[in-house]
């Protein structure tokens, strides 16, 4: 007889405590709930091909958008927490790297995402449920209980929606990549398929990934322990003057160097090399750090198919760069 998953997923074991959780969670942790619907959207957009749950970027990226939609009181987003704790749940299996494995079987818990990144390279589920996961129809029943049980309706909707959201940022990021393997711009239209928050997502996602989440100008390449990273993905070209969310029209900032370019102080020219204003210095200004970006060379994607297109930086040099 097959076994019920859906009952299972229903009785999580999860912390109980009306002082740090609000009816809104149903007075429970809400991190297990919210690993297993990201893993959900993983499997429905096919990057996960076989039963092996890697703690990569994507994982941790949805895991986190879905946190800022609960936004529970004084309680930080820590994936590594219910990543560790699911294997209490039976079928949800962790595979240590080697040379940890006796601290795994011990169930030393691992509190921050590198720690456990270093120690474990993934999880596998009991294969019946991963058979069940990869089944539109059962998936979608596993994602309906998920959310009926442990969130209260209104903030459900808003899952369940946000759930729709990504497969749709999803399939726009795919879109995005392979246009620019079959070399066309991408111009947005306003008649566009995908809304808002899907093609925000999709540009996001496909940027950062392509930088593998490091400023394109300065290199820094931060996280979190709770997997928060430091860089947005920046249009070159505004969206709101060129309607276009190609990459090639994309750079990967951190939060400072994002603003600094938007305000034009600092540029890249054709030769890929990072310019900075002479208004950088200016008048009270401490650049620290920035000031030496100047004439260095910009961190760019592995792929040469995605370094930013020339047109859309000899743009930002001369619409928005400030050159004196």
């Amino acid at each position: 007889m097959p076994e019920n998953y859906a009952s299972r997923f229903a009785r999580l074991n999860a912390n109980i405590n009306p002082n740090f959780w609000t009816a809104s969670t149903t007075y429970r942790a809400p991190h297990k709930p919210l690993v297993l619907l990201s893993v959900l959207d993983l499997l429905a957009e096919g990057t996960i091909q076989s039963n092996l749950i890697e703690f990569d970027d994507d994982l941790v990226d949805l895991f986190n958008i879905y946190w800022s939609i609960v936004d529970p009181p004084s309680q930080r987003a820590n994936i590594a927490f219910p990543l560790w704790h699911l294997q209490s749940e039976g079928f949800w299996h962790l595979l240590p790297t080697p040379g940890y494995e006796q601290r795994v079987e011990e169930g030393r818990a691992i509190n921050s995402l590198g720690l456990l990144q270093k120690g474990v390279f993934g999880a596998r589920l009991d294969e019946e449920l991963f058979e069940q996961m990869r089944n539109e129809s059962q998936r979608e029943l596993l994602r309906a209980v998920l959310i009926e049980t442990y969130f209260e309706p209104a903030l459900g909707a808003k899952l369940a929606a946000q759930g729709v959201i990504n497969q749709q940022a999803f399939r726009y990021g795919q879109e995005l990549l392979q246009q620019v393997k079959a070399e066309k711009t991408i111009k947005e239209k306003g008649d566009s398929a995908y809304e808002v928050p899907a093609r925000d997502q999709g540009f996001r996602r496909v940027v950062t990934r392509i930088y593998d989440h490091r400023c394109a100008l300065c290199g820094i390449r931060m996280r979190t322990p709770e997997g928060h990273t430091v860089v947005d993905a920046a249009h070159i070209v505004p969206w709101s003057v060129s309607r276009n969310d190609d990459p090639r029209n994309g750079l990967a900032l951190c939060r400072l160097c994002h603003w600094t370019f938007d305000e034009g102080l600092l540029g890249v020219n054709v030769q890929y090399t990072v310019q900075a204003s002479p208004r950088l210095r200016a008048e009270q200004n401490l650049p620290a750090h920035l000031a030496a970006l100047d004439g260095r060379g910009m961190i760019t994607p592995a792929d040469t198919d995605y370094w930013p297109a020339a047109d859309s930086l000899q743009w930002h040099l001369g619409n928005v760069f400030r050159g004196r």
